[in-house]
């Protein structure tokens, strides 16, 4: 894999958001037009919540994407977003909402999906090693089905293929899917606990 072009760098001790923002914009760097629009940002960007003080700040850069947490004092324009529906704008303070700023960070923060069997490969080499984890994970949509690993315990995860690429990706959190009926599973308790904290280290550290 070649390197981005542009590096997302993290605060020290990062916040949950400010984990979840930076996973959004790596996700960017892998996607060929995503990658140019962020090298092409020199501006400073506040994402906070509608709903609670959770806030981050993005400082884009020629080379280097920082983020941290809290409100920057000398942002070029500040989004206030749907934390859960996906960062959704509610209201945008120090530009137009249709400004190419807001427009293009947005789309940053919303980067083309991969597809299921690609985003279930880097869940699982991200993952597989893990304390706990099956030694097979079996990934079913529809009438395709990608077998990771091999052996016993075996873990099966079904759903549609959209779907897949957002849980695997990190993109929504699996026990909500799982809880919603969005994904099947077959597998033991023990096994949905590890693979709920597997899910949580590919949401927050991919």
């Amino acid at each position: 894999m070649t390197d981005p072009a542009v590096s997302v760098v993290l605060e020290d001790d990062p916040t949950p958001l400010v984990l979840t923002v930076g996973r959004t914009l790596r996700a960017g760097t892998r996607d060929p037009e995503s990658l140019r629009l962020i090298a092409s940002l020199r501006e400073t960007v506040v994402v906070k919540s509608k709903d609670d003080p959770q806030a981050v700040t993005i400082r884009f850069g020629e080379i280097q994407v920082g983020v941290g947490h809290g409100i920057a004092s000398d942002p070029h324009v500040v989004l206030t977003v749907d934390l859960t529906d996906r960062f959704a704008v509610e209201s945008v303070d120090g530009a137009e909402p249709d400004a190419p700023l807001v427009t293009t960070v947005l789309r940053l923060l919303q980067p083309p999906l991969p597809h299921w069997r690609d985003a279930a490969s880097r869940f699982w080499e991200m993952t597989s090693r893990d304390p706990g984890m099956p030694r097979e994970l079996v990934v079913v949509c529809e009438e395709e089905e990608l077998v990771l690993g091999g052996g016993l315990p075996r873990y099966v995860l079904s759903g549609e293929a959209e779907k897949l690429s957002r849980v695997l990706s990190g993109t929504d959190v699996f026990l909500d899917e799982v809880y919603t009926g969005s994904l099947a599973v077959r597998g033991t308790m023990t096994q949905l606990s590890v693979m709920a904290g597997a899910s949580l280290k590919v949401r927050f550290h991919a």
